[in-house]
């Protein structure tokens, strides 16, 4: 190697490493004005504080409100959560954490009220407390919560049925039915007597036919080809142009796609980083070439947002962007092209946030009733929707490196052995992603889409 080449590789390394000190000391000072500009901070941060925050990245700004959480400073806190996602309105993580905030400063405050009172005041806020952990919470926080007011009100149908919503939620159907039948005493809404017809579909025995296919699967008098051809647009999109990336979108749309193709004999469009033109272009495809025996099935993995002024949902494309909803598909286009097409069935899968907004108002489950409820359900059109969540974040990857709702919907779909209804594959589905994430599935009829009462039928290749 001569002197020179020497010489240049040492000036390489040289300047390198002054960027490398440059960039640290950049990032030493930026600190630094953050820890300035936020000193001192007791209540609602000052602008020259949140301009500080904002101008850090997304990890570094949390981790330093995180600060005011761990010492239980909750206004400082809220108030800089709020300005990062109204700057940066898509980022799940910035929402989420002010979400959970949030709550943990409800309770502070109920906790602080209870231990001002008097004793009879501090009952009541107790009381209070216990209410709002019941109907908001999940799993064993909201059993604990229910159980303290039934004590004092054992009759209360609303926090029967929050209890009920709890059982169900840990697979306690047994238990679920119980507490939904005592809430009936009093509440005859069609809402809570479609829980009890769920809750007792799932606790019925098999029939004889069913057990012998393996006990998932309704072994019926069908021939499949009556039920008319299967279609399924599958759409995941992870490398978002503008927005935060997603981990595992694309690869739970090729293997559900794959499911569907191979399992199923579906004739799969699969649509991965696809645009809105893409999406809405797809969807006039079949408006065109469907024909009134046909299936669809429309999956869709990816950002969702809403819109809390409008009350309306939103999938993200890949071109979406965070301040411009030119590129956003709406829940309402999605409707208004089910309502166009003259498919028969017509299913909509949507694992994304906030995607419990299609599910609005819709009639709700119906629990199966064997081979004349599936008879039944072949003859009629059907518009439904079967959603990751309501109106919460969702995750986006689990321990499978699926998400947790595509994971239980493969296995769901995998288990099936014949004949599988749209109504019993969200019976399957709502217990395991419940169990495993902060999310609790949805599924309804769609309203104003041309809905006659039909189930989808998944109908597994012989």
């Amino acid at each position: 190697m001569s002197e020179r080449t020497s010489a240049r590789r040492a000036g390489l390394w040289a300047a390198l490493l002054l960027v490398i000190c440059a960039l640290g000391a950049s990032a030493l000072r930026a600190q630094e004005a953050l820890e300035q500009a936020c000193a001192g901070v007791v209540e609602t941060p000052a602008a020259e504080c949140l301009r500080a925050l904002q101008s850090r990245p997304a990890e570094e700004a949390l981790a330093f409100i995180e600060r005011w959480v761990s010492a239980r400073r909750f206004t400082p806190a809220l108030a800089a959560l709020a300005h990062l996602q109204r700057e940066a309105p898509l980022d799940t993580r910035v929402g989420q954490r002010l979400h959970e905030v949030r709550s943990m400063a409800d309770e502070a405050q109920w906790l602080a009220r209870r231990g001002e009172a008097a004793p009879a005041a501090q009952a009541d806020a107790g009381l209070t407390l216990a209410e709002t952990r019941c109907t908001r919470l999940s799993g064993e926080a909201a059993l604990r919560g229910c159980a303290q007011v039934l004590r004092v009100r054992p009759q209360d149908a609303r926090i029967l049925t929050a209890q009920g919503d709890a059982l169900w939620g840990l697979g306690r159907a047994a238990d679920a039915l119980d507490a939904f039948r005592r809430a009936a005493q009093s509440d005859r809404s069609p809402a809570l007597a479609q829980k009890i017809a769920l809750a007792e579909a799932a606790l019925a025995p098999p029939t004889a036919a069913a057990s012998a296919e393996g006990g998932k699967a309704l072994a019926l008098n069908i021939d499949p080809s009556r039920l008319g051809r299967y279609h399924a647009l599958v759409i995941g999109i992870d490398a978002y142009r503008h927005l935060q990336p997603l981990d595992s979108a694309v690869k739970d749309a090729r293997a559900i796609a794959e499911l569907l193709r191979s399992a199923y004999g579906m004739q799969v469009q699969l649509l991965t980083d696809s645009t809105r033109a893409d999406i809405v272009e797809m969807l006039d495809d079949y408006r065109g070439r469907l024909g009134a025996d046909d299936n669809l099935l429309i999956y869709y993995a990816g950002h969702g947002w809403l819109d809390t002024e409008a009350d309306k949902g939103f999938w993200l494309p890949i071109d979406a962007s965070a301040d411009k909803r030119t590129n956003w598909v709406s829940n309402d286009t999605v409707r208004d092209a089910l309502r166009a097409l003259k498919a028969k069935h017509v299913l909509v899968v949507a694992d994304s946030c906030f995607s419990g907004t299609l599910t609005r108002s819709g009639a709700g489950v119906r629990a199966g009733r064997g081979r004349d409820y599936v008879e039944r359900m072949a003859r009629l059109k059907a518009r439904q929707v079967l959603t990751s969540g309501s109106l919460e974040p969702v995750a986006d990857s689990g321990k499978s490196g699926h998400s947790p709702f595509a994971s239980a919907l493969m296995t769901a779909l995998r288990e099936n052995t014949g004949i599988l209804d749209a109504t019993s594959l969200f019976a399957e589905l709502r217990r395991p992603v419940a169990l495993n994430s902060e999310q609790v599935p949805q599924f309804a009829d769609i309203r104003l889409a041309g809905h006659e009462g039909g189930d989808f039928l998944f109908v597994r290749k012989r």
